[in-house]
């Protein structure tokens, strides 16, 4: 049965996070030319279906799409949990099922969808994320983000 998360940001241990937990940011993100632009110049991807408006006329894109890479640590950034006792242990299952075009506002939920013992110090908890623009288009999909969580013992 879901249950909703106490909170974004907790201090919980590995025994206190439950299978089926969910959470839906409150706070929404628009992206901005000035992400596009300093992701940019930050990772040096300048596709032309990021930066030109000129290219993006002749595809089925109604604008310049934002880049995947920024999208993803957008949608990680609104979501994650920054639970001091955690901590990224990597990602599986990246995909953009709808572009992300300037000026899009998205909606970020979370659901803890696996939960495993890991070793004597620490649990494996298993997430999935989904990010949605304002038409409740699905533009990207986390199917596992895998945390390392401290366990009480």
């Amino acid at each position: 049965m879901a249950t909703e998360a106490p909170a974004k940001d907790t201090e919980r241990y590995f025994e206190e996070i439950d299978v089926g937990e969910t959470y839906t940011v409150e706070r929404q993100r628009t992206i901005t030319e000035a992400d596009v632009v300093n992701f940019a110049g930050i990772s040096g991807d300048f596709h032309p279906y990021h930066m030109s408006t000129e290219v993006v006329k002749d595809t089925p894109f109604d604008g310049r799409i934002a880049h995947g890479v920024l999208v993803f640590a957008i949608a990680e950034a609104l979501v994650a949990d920054m639970n001091p006792r955690s901590f990224t242990y990597g990602h599986e299952g990246l995909r953009y099922p709808t572009p992300t075009l300037i000026g899009d506002t998205l909606t970020v939920h979370r659901e803890v969808v696996e939960k495993a013992e890991y070793n004597d110090e620490y649990g494996k908890v298993v997430y999935e994320y989904v990010a949605e623009n304002q038409d409740d288009e699905t533009v990207f999909v986390c199917k596992q983000h895998i945390t390392l969580v401290e366990t009480r013992d």
